[in-house]
């Protein structure tokens, strides 16, 4: 009897290894961006200050990717779009566009077949590139598997400036 149960068994156990096959084919698909300093030795990469690059399954390199420099200047809110240049497969250039005045993030998004990948980059003093303080290394980036809301953006900016303005005030003193 134990051998007849395993015998009808067998068309369920199949059945449920195809279906989490096909379910990890079907969201194998995952796309990314990521934001980096660029390589000093690296001609095509002259005069960035950022690169962003795509990552995923099947031709990340065929993302539509899309940025914008989100400031406070002297209390004012501005925004501006910025060019990605390509500089090879799925590798962007960024150099500075945004003035050197103010607080500034970038808010960078890519998107293939559907999927979606966004990066919020916290701008040092004069709109310069600066490392990551605190646990780990690198660029102070936000990586989010979807677009940057409106409020994101804000509070990241209204965070920066309080940090700015504390910084400001403790030189002072």
């Amino acid at each position: 009897m134990l051998t007849r149960i395993i015998i009808k068994s067998q068309p369920y156990g199949l059945s449920l290894v195809l279906v989490l096959v096909w379910v990890a084919v079907a969201l194998g698909g995952g796309f990314q961006i990521t934001v980096e300093t660029p390589s000093s030795t690296d001609p095509e990469l002259k005069g960035a200050v950022l690169v962003v690059r795509t990552f995923g399954c099947y031709q990340p390199t065929d993302a539509a990717l899309s940025g914008t420099a989100e400031g406070l200047v002297n209390g004012r809110r501005q925004s501006m779009p910025i060019q990605l240049t390509p500089t090879s497969k799925g590798i962007y250039a960024i150099k500075q566009q945004w003035p050197a005045q103010g607080v500034w993030v970038l808010a960078i998004t890519g998107t293939y077949r559907g999927l979606t990948s966004s990066a919020l980059v916290e701008l040092g003093p004069n709109g310069k590139v600066q490392a990551a303080t605190g646990k780990g290394s690198g660029l102070p980036v936000q990586i989010v598997s979807r677009k940057l809301s409106a409020g994101e953006i804000e509070a990241a900016l209204k965070n920066l400036a309080s940090k700015v303005n504390q910084k400001t005030r403790a030189s002072a003193k």
